[in-house]
C-alpha cells in the first residue's frame, strides 16, 4: 500500500527512468513468461486428499447458507472466502481438484496485479522482479493449491494496495470507496487483515505531515471498511468468546521468524539460503540510494521503502503484540497478509543493486530455487486420510469409527466408505467438521473411560475403529491413549492396521477393536 504521501513528482514517470527495456530484450521476456507459466501450473498441482483445514472449509461451504453461517460461528472464521467457495462448489462440485482450483485462480490473478503495482513502485524492472518473485514463491504456490483463503488474502492485499495508490493519486469519492471495499473484503476474509490495516493506518497517519489530502482519503477508506465490517461484529464477538486457537501455543513476537520460515519454503539448506537472500535484499532496499542501479525508484523521497517495511515487518510486529495480548496462536499461513509487501521490498532491493548483471543473476537464482522448492513439494502428501479410508474398505456397514482427536475426522470423512458411523471424541458428534466452540473446556471435562464405554455400546456386535495421532495440544495424547486402553479392556486387544508415516503432514494411526467375544456359559 505504498503511495500515501507521494509527491507530485513521484506520481508521474521520470524522464530519466528506463521505462521499456528492463533487463534486456526478447530473451528476458521469454524467460519471464516461462517462469510465470511454471508458477501458474504449480498452483494447480497438489496431492489428491484434502487435509483437515481444507476438508473443514468444504464441509462448511457446501452447506446451505444457514448451515454455512452456523458453521462459521463454530469455526471462528469470517465469511467471504466460504461464500465464494459455496458458489464455486455449486458450479463445479466438491472434488479435491475443483475446490482447490478456486485458490489457484486467486493465485494466478494476483500476478498481473503485482506487475501493475511494481510498475507504479519503480518502473518495469521492479514490476518484473516483483511479479517473478510472487510467481515463484514456494509459500504463494503452496497456498494457491490449498482449499483455504490464503491466496485470496494475497490477492486482496494487492487489490487494496492498488486502491490506496489510486486514492493517493486521484481525489474524489470513487478511490475512497475502492479503498473501503477492498479493505473490508480483507477483514471479511481473515482476521489477520486487521494487523495489516493497523500498519497501513499508521503509515497514512504519518503521511498527514507531507501529503494531508491523500492521507485523509486513505484514512477515510479505512473508516468505510470498518463500517462495512460492522454487520459481522456480533458473530465476531461470539467467536472471540467461544472459539480460538487451542491447537497451538501463543506466538508472540515470534511472528517475524514464523513468517520468514514459512515464506522461504522449508527448513532444509536451500530454503534457508533463499530466506537469507530475501532478508539481505530487503535490507538493501532500505539502505541503498534511490538512484541505485541506474533506475530512479518512485518512492516518495525514500519514504516508500519504509512504508513497505511498515506493511511487512510492521504487520508482523502488530500481530505478535496482539498474540501476546489475546493469547492467540501465530501460524505461518496467517502471514499471507504481509507477503506482498515483503516481496515488493525484496524486488526493490534487487533493482537497487549497482550492477544490473548481478541483479539479474540474483533474480534468476531466486526464481529457479523458488520454483524448484515448490515443484519438489507439490506432490507431497498432506494427510494419511486416503490410507485410512482405504483400510476402512474392510469395515462392515454400521461399524463405528471414532477419531481422537476430532481434527482427524473431516479429511477421512470425505473419503470413507458409505454406511459407517463416523464420530469424534469426546462427544460422539459427526466427524465431517470440527466444532471449535469451547473446545478446550469440552475436551478437558471429558472422561475417556466413559467415552470408550459409549463407543463399545454404540457399536454393539460391530467393530470399533479408532483413528488417533500424537502431539496434538487438545485433546492430550493421554486422553486418546486412555480411550484405546479402555476399548481394549472391553473388547480385547486391538489390531493395528496403519502406522503414522513421518512426512505425511497429517499423520494417523488406525486400530480395529472387534466385537466382544461372548463369555462362555
Amino acid at each position: 500500500m505504498t503511495g500515501a504521501g507521494a509527491t507530485a513528482a513521484d506520481r508521474e514517470p521520470d524522464a530519466g527512468t528506463s521505462e521499456g527495456t528492463g533487463w534486456g530484450g526478447r530473451g528476458t521476456v521469454v524467460a519471464a513468461v516461462l517462469a510465470v507459466l511454471a508458477g501458474t501450473v504449480l498452483r494447480f498441482v497438489a496431492p489428491e486428499a484434502l487435509w483437515l483445514d481444507e476438508a473443514q472449509s468444504v464441509a462448511i461451504a457446501r452447506s446451505d447458507l444457514d448451515g454455512l453461517f452456523t458453521g462459521l460461528r463454530q469455526d471462528g472464521s469470517p465469511p467471504l472466502y466460504y461464500l465464494l467457495l459455496h458458489g464455486w462448489i455449486g458450479l463445479f462440485g466438491e472434488s479435491a481438484g475443483s475446490v482447490r482450483a478456486l485458490s489457484g485462480l486467486f493465485g494466478v490473478l494476483a500476478l498481473p496485479l503485482a506487475w501493475v503495482l511494481g510498475r507504479r513502485l519503480g518502473g518495469p524492472r521492479v514490476a518484473l522482479a516483483f511479479t517473478l518473485l510472487l510467481a515463484s514463491s514456494p509459500f504463494a504456490i503452496r497456498y494457491s493449491s490449498e482449499t483455504r483463503m490464503y491466496s485470496l488474502l494475497v490477492l486482496l492485499a494487492l487489490l487494496a494496495a492498488a486502491a490506496v495508490t489510486w486514492a493517493v493519486r486521484r481525489p474524489g469519492p470513487l478511490p475512497v470507496v475502492a479503498v473501503g471495499v477492498s479493505s473490508a473484503a480483507l477483514l471479511l476474509t481473515h482476521y489477520w487483515a486487521v494487523y495489516l490495516l493497523v500498519a497501513a493506518g499508521l503509515v497514512a497517519l504519518a503521511a498527514l505531515r507531507w501529503d494531508r489530502a491523500a492521507a485523509v482519503r486513505v484514512l477515510a477508506g479505512f473508516v468505510l471498511a470498518g463500517v462495512l465490517f460492522l454487520p459481522w461484529v456480533p458473530t465476531l464477538r461470539f467467536q472471540l468468546a467461544h472459539t480460538g486457537t487451542p491447537w497451538a501455543a501463543v506466538g508472540g513476537l515470534g511472528s517475524i521468524t514464523t513468517a520468514l520460515d514459512a515464506w522461504r519454503g522449508g527448513p532444509a539448506v536451500l530454503p534457508q539460503l533463499l530466506g537469507y537472500t530475501f532478508v539481505v535484499l530487503a535490507v538493501l532496499a532500505v539502505v541503498t540510494q534511490p538512484f541505485a542501479g541506474g533506475v530512479r525508484l518512485r518512492l516518495s523521497r525514500g519514504r516508500g521503502r519504509w512504508q513497505l517495511v511498515a506493511l511487512s515487518l510492521g504487520t508482523l510486529v502488530v500481530a505478535g503484540v496482539a498474540s501476546l495480548l489475546t493469547s492467540s496462536a501465530v501460524s505461518g499461513r496467517y502471514t499471507s497478509v504481509a507477503l506482498p509487501a515483503f516481496l515488493a521490498l525484496v524486488a526493490v532491493g534487487i533493482v537497487g543493486l549497482p550492477s544490473r548483471r548481478t541483479a539479474a543473476v540474483l533474480l534468476v537464482g531466486c526464481v529457479v530455487v523458488g520454483l524448484g522448492l515448490a515443484a519438489s513439494s507439490a506432490g507431497r502428501d498432506r494427510t494419511q486420510a486416503g490410507q485410512v479410508a482405504e483400510a476402512l474398505q474392510d469395515a462392515a456397514p454400521g461399524d463405528t469409527v471414532v477419531f481422537c482427536p476430532d481434527q482427524l475426522g473431516p479429511s477421512v470423512s470425505r473419503l470413507a466408505p458409505a454406511g459407517l458411523d463416523l464420530v469424534v471424541y469426546p462427544d460422539l458428534r459427526p466427524a465431517d467438521r470440527v466444532d471449535w466452540t469451547d473446545y478446550s473446556e469440552r475436551n478437558e471435562s471429558a472422561d475417556p473411560v466413559s467415552v470408550a464405554a459409549q463407543l463399545s455400546a454404540r457399536a454393539g456386535d460391530g467393530s470399533v475403529w479408532l483413528v488417533t495421532s500424537r502431539d496434538y495440544r487438545v485433546p492430550s495424547d493421554e486422553a486418546c491413549a486412555a480411550v484405546g486402553e479402555s476399548l481394549e479392556q472391553l473388547r480385547g486387544p486391538a489390531r493395528e492396521l496403519l502406522e503414522p508415516r513421518r512426512g505425511a503432514g497429517e499423520v494417523m494411526r488406525l486400530e480395529r477393536f472387534a466385537a466382544p467375544v461372548p463369555a462362555a456359559p
